[in-house]
C-alpha cells in the first residue's frame, strides 16, 4: 500500500468522502462540515502553478473561479495543475 508517487490513499479517501458528505447531506453538524472544508497542502497535492500537457486546473471538476480548489488549500492558477487532477466531461 505504498504511496511514495502521491497523495496518501488515507489522505485523499477521507478528503473526497467528506466533501461528498458535506454535498449530499446539508443536515449534517457543524463539526462535520468544518472537517469536510479541510483541504490538503499544494505539497500533498503536489501542486505546480504549469500544466501536465493538455491536462490544467481550468479544465478540472474541482476547480472553482477565478482562483480556488475544492480539495487543494490556497490560491491556484487556471493554468495549474496536480495529481487530484479530473477532467470536466466535455473538456477542452
Amino acid at each position: 500500500m505504498g504511496h511514495e508517487d502521491g497523495v496518501p490513499r488515507r489522505t485523499l479517501l477521507g478528503t473526497v468522502a467528506l466533501a461528498f458528505a458535506t454535498a449530499v447531506a446539508p443536515g449534517l453538524g457543524r463539526r462535520a462540515r468544518a472537517e469536510a472544508q479541510a483541504k490538503v497542502s499544494k505539497a500533498v497535492a503536489k501542486y505546480q502553478d504549469h500544466p501536465n500537457g493538455e491536462q490544467r486546473c481550468a479544465i478540472c471538476i474541482n476547480f472553482e473561479p477565478p482562483n480556488r480548489c475544492r480539495f487543494v488549500a490556497g490560491d491556484i492558477s487556471s493554468k495549474g495543475w496536480c495529481q487530484l487532477f479530473a477532467a470536466r466531461e466535455n473538456a477542452q
